[in-house]
């Protein structure tokens, strides 16, 4: 039994700061929602298997998986391309460096966005690839093609620095969700009527689901 918290959250550009990697959303998004499960085992296992049935239950596909990687992301492609998962490899415009030796390297950091068509390539996905969000590497899965990078001047720990981020395009029935720092949860966005409630959100949820907290009311039962 997994036991979630949920959060009703309110878009503007405090939160959207406050989600990392200084990401926008280009139209109206009708709910959002911060989903955290714990099962009492390992935070970042039970979140990430968490999403996971979630995602199921949901039963709508395709998806499409977006990961930014590191330089090295060979071996991470060759796994997806050895499951005959389509997919496609792009680079950020942004450059990152890197120290090693004493030596200065910089590069333009890939990402991969895997589509995937049922439970099977979606766990399998996830499995293989969730370790970079808890690095805090930008990770999404969406419903429809819906995002891009832009390559802006952010400010970054006091200095402006050229960054590359993510925008998600507003489309009708589309929902698209990224991760909560370091892998413990995740942010979902939606234009979908089922989610429009946070009642409504509670009927979709996986059936091994107690809700233990809403807001900041906490919750004695399993319902909403």
């Amino acid at each position: 039994m997994y036991k979630v918290w949920i959060q009703e959250e309110k878009i503007n550009s405090s939160f959207l700061n406050d989600t990392g990697h200084h990401m926008r959303i280009d139209g109206d998004i009708q709910s959002s929602y911060f989903i955290n499960a714990d099962q009492g085992d390992n935070q970042v296992d039970d979140n990430k298997n968490y999403l996971t049935q979630f995602l199921i239950t949901q039963e709508k596909y395709p998806l499409f998986i977006t990961f930014v990687c590191y330089e090295d992301y060979e071996e991470l492609e060759e796994i997806i391309k050895n499951c005959g998962l389509k997919y496609t490899v792009n680079f950020l415009e942004e450059n990152r460096k890197y120290w090693t030796d004493g030596k200065s390297f910089s590069y333009n950091p890939p990402y991969l966005t895997v589509k995937v068509d049922k439970p099977e390539e979606l766990k399998f996905v996830i499995e293989e690839t969730y370790w970079l969000p808890t690095q805090n590497e930008f990770y999404a899965i969406s419903t429809t093609k819906n995002l891009y990078f832009n390559l802006e001047e952010v400010s970054e720990w006091g200095k402006m620095q050229r960054r590359s981020t993510p925008h998600f395009k507003c489309e009708i029935n589309s929902t698209f969700i990224t991760i909560f720092h370091d892998g413990y949860g995740f942010y979902l966005f939606s234009n979908e009527e089922r989610y429009n409630t946070v009642e409504k959100l509670c009927v979709t949820l996986p059936p091994n689901t107690k809700i233990t907290q809403i807001n900041d009311e906490l919750i004695d039962n399993e319902n909403c």
